[in-house]
């Protein structure tokens, strides 16, 4: 249980800080005079910037949490890659995008979902090919450690 309590916290942890990266970006592109945890229209929504803040901070505390809690299908020796990588894909994607339009980061219509499934199909695809290799090499070079 301490285990998965640990987890928890460090995947919130991390879902926060890269949250708070996420806004401060928003904040360049919106060329705020502050911090904005979103676009303007999400902040528009609440009574302070600050309440849209602490909503946003525990939104992205969610969003780590679902990225690590789904990274433990990788822990399933039992499974094969692709099954590890099919349950993964649909769990982050599946917590994820709800989480996503709650931030604000777009609105709930066909072209935005649309665009947004493409975009987060790409990312997975690059970060589990980078993955995959420096996992590959890893096996490569321990094969050779022990034929020695």
């Amino acid at each position: 249980m301490t285990k998965l309590l640990k987890l928890i916290m460090t995947s919130a942890t991390i879902g926060i800080t890269i949250g708070y990266l996420v806004a401060l970006s928003f904040s360049g592109l919106y060329q705020t005079r502050y911090f904005v945890p979103s676009a303007p229209t999400y902040v528009a929504t609440f009574s302070s910037p600050l309440t849209a803040t602490l909503i946003s901070t525990g939104l992205w505390a969610l969003i780590g949490i679902v990225f690590g809690l789904a990274s433990l299908t990788f822990q399933q020796s039992n499974w094969s890659i692709t099954h590890q990588t099919v349950v993964n894909f649909c769990l982050t994607y599946l917590g994820f995008t709800p989480l996503a339009i709650l931030c604000g980061w777009f609105p709930l219509n066909f072209h935005w979902l649309l665009s947004f499934t493409g975009i987060f199909i790409l990312i997975y695809a690059v970060l589990w090919s980078n993955y995959y290799l420096a996992s590959y090499h890893e096996v490569q070079r321990l094969n050779r450690l022990l034929k020695k």
